[in-house]
C-alpha cells in the first residue's frame, strides 16, 4: 500500500513541474487569427491638394496670381518674367519651376495650389 501512496504521489508531482524544454504558447481561438502583432495599416491617403491659386488667360496671355501678365507660347504653357518656362504637362495642366502642377480651370486658365 505504501509503494501505491509513493507512486501516485510522484506521478502528480511530476505532472506540476515543468521541464523548462517546453514552453506553452498561447493558442488564440479560432475566430480572432494569429496572436502575432500586425504591421500597422498604411498611412491614410493625402488629401487632393487644394487650389488656390489662378492663372486666367486673355487674349493670348496668361495673368498670374501677383497680377503679372505673360505672353502664351504657341505650344502651350508661357514663359515667367525671370526666364523660367513654365510647360503643359500633357493632361491639359500646367508644371510650374517648383514641380507644382496647375491643373485646367476648363476656360484656358489653370487652377494652382
Amino acid at each position: 500500500m505504501r509503494l501505491l501512496s509513493v507512486l501516485l504521489v510522484s506521478v502528480a508531482l511530476s505532472a506540476c513541474v515543468s521541464s523548462g524544454e517546453q514552453q506553452a504558447r498561447p493558442v488564440p481561438p479560432a475566430n480572432l487569427g494569429s496572436t502575432q502583432s500586425m504591421p500597422s495599416a498604411s498611412p491614410a491617403p493625402t488629401s487632393a491638394p487644394t487650389y488656390t491659386r489662378r492663372v486666367t488667360y486673355r487674349d493670348g496671355r496668361y495673368t498670374l496670381p501677383d497680377g503679372t501678365t505673360v505672353a502664351a507660347e504657341p505650344g502651350g504653357g508661357f514663359t515667367l518674367a525671370n526666364g523660367e518656362i513654365v510647360r503643359p504637362d500633357g493632361t491639359g495642366g500646367i508644371i510650374l519651376p517648383n514641380g507644382a502642377r496647375c491643373v485646367s480651370d476648363g476656360n484656358r486658365g489653370y487652377l494652382c495650389p
